[in-house]
């Protein structure tokens, strides 16, 4: 499926052949988190994540030069296994936020399909300079990348459980 890019925003839809009480696991533990999001492994990944209104969801991504980038974000809006809203931290270090960017609002919808389960990325930048500055730094290859080998992930986790 195509990526939607506009002025102020960044849409990714994927479609999965999981089901969406597993896809909604899968983003909504910190264990699980911490193995598929980001681009330098599960060694060099922490995740913490408070599923409520007004809880924490975070991600530590450790790069292989050392250094750190937190993706931080506080949840506004939590339907159980249809809909997550993160508010991106305003104090982000980097433009992209690590895939939660700074004062974005971003949304996953989880919705069943009839190949499993869609899931659909969407942000929304504070401006279109926030968006361009995020794309800049790898924000759309970076989560369309993580989302196409996303199934890979959700099938071990299936076979595992």
């Amino acid at each position: 499926m195509p990526d939607y890019v506009s002025d102020d925003r960044i849409t990714i839809v994927r479609r999965c052949r999981t089901p969406r009480e597993l896809v909604w696991k899968v983003w909504t533990d910190a264990r699980h988190v911490a193995a598929w999001w980001g681009p330098f492994g599960p060694e060099e990944t922490s995740a913490e994540i408070d599923a409520r209104v007004g809880g924490v969801y975070y991600v530590g991504l450790c790069a292989p030069d050392g250094s750190e980038h937190p993706s931080r974000g506080i949840i506004s809006e939590l339907v159980p296994q249809k809909k997550i809203v993160i508010e991106g931290d305003p104090d982000a270090p980097d433009a992209c936020g690590a895939g939660l960017p700074p004062r974005a609002i971003v949304t996953v919808l989880f919705e069943d399909d009839s190949l499993g389960t869609r899931v659909t990325l969407d942000a929304l930048f504070v401006s279109e300079t926030a968006r361009t500055d995020a794309e800049t730094q790898g924000y759309l290859t970076s989560w369309s990348a993580t989302l196409d080998v996303l199934d890979t992930y959700y099938e071990n986790v299936m076979a595992s459980e």
